[in-house]
């Protein structure tokens, strides 16, 4: 039952019903659910709290550590209705986060919950593109109007980008969960026995690629750009993948066209977001362990960082960059140590998603360099996804392949945490152009 409910929660994530159909909006569907998740699940939920198993699960211990750095962030400024009202908030995530390792607790669950969620986008997307064409009037998917600087003109112009309903009402929020979709379709289409049904996987695979070009999210493109990249090099190796890549690549740009395309760091809204990094990363120096407040940032700068990893170390300090960063880091890390070869069928099955999932993580961990998404649900799906795949693998396979926590570890995640932010320091001060 407890698994479920969770398939529900997640449609009401993704479909979001209530924005559809306003009667709904005042019983707050997805937090009824959540807590009768919550109470078929509750002994799972604690299981993975323990602390052997904490041990065992860094993604899961760095998970609990943003939290205790959301609550710190306030209290080191003495707030504490800050405090308690961020934590509150941030909760919702760890338990979501923690559902998700324990509601997909088997090979056959992860299958069934890879379904229901290509279902759920796919509904969505339909709706946002059916809106976008104006063949429907829903105002919820109502696209973005993005007004933008001609210098060929000299005029502004103003052009349409699709968006979706509740979380993924931004074209960058969307073009990120799109991205997820077409690696795990694409999943079903290379992976299953020879036949012509699994051929019918590229038809939502072309939805979700004409949804992706109409978005127009430069991050999103280069999102997808890496998932496809990491997904190849799993395959065919480094080398072929970058001669593959040197020549589709011009192709995919000269096809898609437009916005997406034009990466420009020099000027405009490329060349701004370097400007907000340098900015956010100079408050950290002020706050240095625990950051100058969760939420706080537009308040110094007006806008958020537009860079998760930028966005964590300015709020939450160092403590909470580097829980942020081990996130991103131990599920790739761990994924690329996973076992190549396998003995049975049924494990082939489990590892044959392996390139796909690193693929979907390595491209989030790209789309999130543009966008400030810490505290947002998908985050934590995606990486909720990574710690339960490996958990299912390292039962699957009877050996370890989630990464111990001791004296050791926790010495190397606070250097790989430091080398981030100096990387991130040197970045933004060599590309920041203040006149630009």
């Amino acid at each position: 039952m407890a698994f479920g409910l969770f398939i529900l929660l997640n449609g009401i994530l993704f479909i979001r019903p209530a924005e559809l159909i306003p009667i709904l909006e005042p019983f707050r569907l997805y937090l009824i659910v959540m807590f009768f998740c919550i109470t078929t699940s509750g002994d799972r939920i604690f299981h993975q709290l323990e602390m052997k198993n904490l041990v065992n699960n860094p993604i899961t211990l760095c998970c609990l550590g943003l939290l205790v750095s959301v609550v710190m962030s306030h209290l080191r400024h003495g707030s504490i209705y800050d405090a308690r009202f961020s934590g509150a908030e941030f909760i919702k995530l760890v338990i979501y986060y923690l559902l998700c390792l324990s509601c997909i607790n088997t090979p056959s669950k992860l299958n069934s919950f890879i379904s229901w969620f290509l279902v759920f986008t796919l509904i969505s997307t339909v709706l946002a593109l059916l809106q976008f064409y104006g063949l429907v009037n829903i105002p919820a998917l109502a696209a973005y109007e993005q007004r933008e600087f001609d210098e060929i003109t000299g005029e502004f112009i103003i052009f349409s980008r699709l968006c979706g309903s509740g979380l993924f009402n931004d074209p960058n929020d969307i073009c990120l969960i799109l991205m997820v979709s077409t690696l795990l379709c694409l999943h079903r289409l290379m992976s299953r026995p020879d036949g012509i049904s699994r051929f019918l996987y590229l038809a939502p695979i072309s939805v979700y690629l004409l949804a992706i070009a109409q978005t127009q999210s430069r991050g999103g493109f280069l999102s997808l750009t890496t998932s496809l990249l990491v997904w190849s090099t799993c395959f065919l190796g480094f080398k072929k993948t970058l001669m593959i890549g040197s020549i589709a690549l011009p192709f995919m740009i000269y096809g898609i066209g437009g916005r997406i395309t034009n990466i420009d760091i020099e000027n405009g809204t490329g060349q701004h977001r370097i400007q907000l990094w340098r900015e956010a990363l100079e408050l950290m120096r002020e706050y240095p362990l625990f950051g100058i407040g969760q939420g706080m940032l537009p308040e110094y700068t007006r806008l958020v960082a537009h860079n998760s990893y930028v966005h964590a170390y300015s709020e939450l300090g160092f403590f909470g960059g580097t829980c942020f960063v081990g996130l991103v880091f131990l599920s790739i890390a761990q994924l690329i140590k996973m076992p190549k070869t396998v003995d049975t069928n049924e494990d082939s099955n489990l590892v044959s998603l392996r390139p796909y999932i690193l693929g979907i993580v390595c491209g989030y961990s790209m789309g999130i360099m543009t966008l400030s998404r810490v505290y947002s649900v998908p985050t934590y799906l995606i990486f909720g996804l990574a710690a339960t795949y490996l958990s299912l693998c390292e039962l699957q396979f009877n050996r370890r392949i989630n990464w111990r926590v001791n004296l050791e570890f926790m010495f190397k995640l606070c250097g790989i945490s430091l080398v981030s932010l100096l990387a991130l320091e040197i970045g933004s001060r060599l590309l920041v152009n203040w006149e630009g």
